[in-house]
């Protein structure tokens, strides 16, 4: 919308102030040496020249290019009403009533808008006179008409569209990525680089990998979206495209039949003459996928653990079946900390009748126990022994029932498949047209099964080649262990608590009845009963994994398929300065006053946005470093060298104060998760927020 002069408010006698307002319904009409809405316009003027004498004089010109004549949701016609409506204009000039509106539904409000303002309308080529009846009634006809032509031209666009569908030709809409098009021939043909994107992204969705997992693997390899060209409505042209994929442009890509070798018009499906770059099996699974992983949105709290506690989220109380909930108590030790517990949340509740056996235990003191029982089992052959054989002797007797479950699924899913293709062809016969409507019904219903059952067999072949693989080796789980009790002291206490997390399943706590002797008054016996998945650690250990912080995901956490191992130890608590014990299965004093989680970094304190950016001097050094290469070279996952690559996009000021940052309580207070969270907003947010950062720290 353009106006050219706007005068004042009050309009003299014998002047009669006029707006010019034009209209075209496609891209095509605008651009160009002299396009449609110019022509309008020129014509308009020479009107209002003719009539200078009468006092006509040009006050403001609208246009609206590319925009359907269905609707008056226009801005140029809305600035025209808003002109009118001040009382700026008296006569409104257009070339043809049709280009201001196409609709009956709407002519008759806007023509009582007119009157209430006392403003006319007024073409160039037809005669609009509406103070007679017969007026009235040509300008309902020519409303009438336009909306005639509107309505025929759609409608005869959709059929040629249906047919061109029929006969396989893709004709609409912008050209899906991975693949180009081909005006000569007018089909769709494969990508070179694109298409393999596309067949890895169906294969990774079939295989129940999260989307989200999937984009930022997409990420780490610098795959970007297809780079495209738009012609805006004022003939402006723009490019768009080449950011990274996110999650629910996936699950657009992936509900494309295009893919399939399929082209879909007006709901239907039609074979294509493109080739498909998936197959229709592959491409089934990956919607089936894709389907059953779509949850709806829930509420995320961030809770605040003001005084650590590693063991938060495992810890369970054994007798009352209920979480340990972290709490502190007000009164504090030497060093002037309060003292930590876990408490049944059974004790929590209002109004509970029975008492919880164990009811609150020593933080400091379980989180030393269970440290404590990790590091010192890679001292104990026979524990690791015990493990492998645990884990050969839990996966031979897993994979009969996942056999037999697997078996079943796939003999569902191929009668369900037999019961939709018999439904396909009494529909495509017609021979019982009364009952047409039940069988697609059924046919409705038969999917969403058949969907189901695929997810079902992909998720059984999974366990089922876990349970073949990952079975634990002494060695491995040795390593792992030591490895374990080196890098924990090291790790800041989001990092701890997440690789903490990670192979440890739960943790019941139960109290224990060998009491007895001198300490038998004040001491307390528990019995810990602990699931791990030894996979993970081993896993995480070898590759030196590091989880910067637990997904924050909007659906269910992908399912675990590892092998789980559960182990038992007794613990006893007695009062301090005396040791806690580990009485089985082996023996060991841990002093309560060493700290069990580490507050100090080794070697020179940092942050991590110095990380950033030396993985960014090596990536620009070499450009043909991928950040997936970069980050298996670094020992770390590619979502933490994401993570720590966001940084970058902080304000200068905000980078340079966070390397000069030496001391642990700063690196806490600056943490690589609020930085990354600061990074997402505009510099200038940035740098309110960052103050706002520094004065609460002062």
């Amino acid at each position: 919308m353009h106006t050219l002069r706007r005068e004042a408010n009050t309009v003299t006698s014998g002047s009669v102030p006029v707006a010019i307002y034009t209209r075209v319904s496609t891209v095509n009409q605008v651009g160009g040496r002299f396009d449609s809405c110019e022509s309008q316009a020129a014509v308009c003027r020479e009107y209002i020249s003719k009539r200078a004498a009468e006092g006509w004089h040009e006050v403001a010109s609208f246009s609206d290019p590319a925009y359907s004549g269905g609707t008056m949701n226009r801005p140029g016609i809305q600035g025209l009403k808003r002109r009118i409506e001040a009382g700026d204009v008296k006569v409104a000039l257009i070339f043809k009533l049709e280009r201001v509106l196409r609709s009956t539904d709407e002519w008759s409000p806007f023509r009582s808008f007119l009157q209430k303002h006392n403003c006319r309308l007024v073409s160039t080529t037809e005669d609009l006179n509406d103070e007679t009846p017969s007026g009235r009634l040509k300008n309902n006809l020519l409303v009438s008409v336009a909306e005639y032509e509107r309505l025929n031209t759609a409608e005869k666009v959709r059929t040629k569209l249906l047919e061109q569908a029929k006969r396989g030709y893709w004709s609409c809409g912008l050209v899906p990525y991975g693949y180009t098009y081909d005006k000569t021939t007018q089909t769709l043909h494969q990508h070179p680089e694109e298409a393999v994107v596309v067949r890895r992204i169906f294969a990774e969705a079939a295989s129940l990998v999260p989307l989200t997992k999937v984009a930022n693997g997409l990420a780490a390899d610098s795959i970007r979206t297809k780079l495209r060209v738009f012609v805006r409505r004022d003939g402006a042209k723009e490019e768009v495209g080449g950011l990274s994929f996110r999650s629910d442009g996936l699950r657009k890509l992936i509900r494309n039949s295009i893919y399939a070798g399929r082209v879909r018009m007006q709901g239907q499906q039609y074979p294509g003459l493109h080739e498909g770059l998936v197959s229709p099996d592959l491409w089934e699974r990956a919607n089936a996928a894709i389907k059953q992983s779509l949850q709806p949105a829930r509420c995320l709290l961030n809770t605040r653990d003001k005084h650590f506690h590693l063991l938060k989220g495992v810890l369970h109380c054994g007798c009352c079946r209920r979480a340990m909930i972290p709490n502190a108590s007000g009164k504090k030790d030497g060093d002037g900390r309060p003292y930590r517990y876990y408490t049944c949340g059974h004790t929590r509740q209002p109004g509970a009748v029975t008492i919880c056996p164990v009811r609150h235990v020593s933080a400091a003191a379980l989180e030393a126990a269970i440290i404590g029982f990790i590091g010192e089992c890679s001292q104990h052959p026979e524990i690791l022994q015990a493990a492998e054989e645990s884990s050969r002797l839990r996966a031979k007797t897993n994979r009969k029932p996942l056999r037999t479950a697997l078996a079943a699924a796939e003999d569902s899913l191929a009668d369900i498949t037999q019961q939709l293709r018999n439904c396909a062809e009494v529909v495509a016969v017609g021979g019982m047209d009364a009952m047409v409507d039940e069988l697609r019904e059924r046919a409705v219903s038969l999917r969403t099964e058949k969907q189901r059952l695929l997810v079902e067999c992909e998720r059984l072949r999974q366990d089922l080649s876990a349970s073949d693989q990952d079975q634990l080796d002494a060695t491995r789980l040795r390593e792992s262990l030591t490895k374990f009790s080196e890098v924990l002291p090291t790790l800041s206490h989001e990092e701890q608590r997440s690789l903490v997390t990670l192979f440890i399943a739960k943790i019941e706590i139960l109290p224990s009845g060998a009491t007895g002797g001198k300490a038998a008054a004040t001491s307390r016996n528990f019995e810990l009963h602990i699931r791990f998945h030894m996979s993970r650690l081993i896993a995480g250990m070898e590759q030196k994994v590091v989880v910067q912080a637990r997904p924050k995901t909007r659906g269910p956490l992908p399912p675990v398929r590892l092998l789980c191992l559960e182990m038992r130890c007794s613990i006893a608590r007695t009062n301090a300065p005396d040791p806690i014990a580990i009485l089985a299965p082996f023996r060991r004093a841990i002093s309560p006053t060493q700290e069990p989680v580490a507050k100090v970094i080794q070697g020179a304190p940092s942050h991590p946005l110095q990380r950033a950016l030396e993985w960014q001097r090596q990536l620009a050094a070499k450009p043909s470093l991928t950040q997936a290469v970069l980050a298996k070279n670094a020992g770390v996952a590619p979502g933490t060298l994401t993570h720590h690559l966001k940084l970058l996009q902080l304000a200068p000021d905000i980078q340079t104060f966070l390397i000069t940052l030496k001391t642990e309580q700063e690196l806490r207070q600056f943490s690589l998760n609020r930085m990354k969270a600061l990074a997402d907003l505009p510099q200038r947010q940035q740098l309110k927020r960052f103050a706002e950062m520094q004065r609460s720290q002062d």
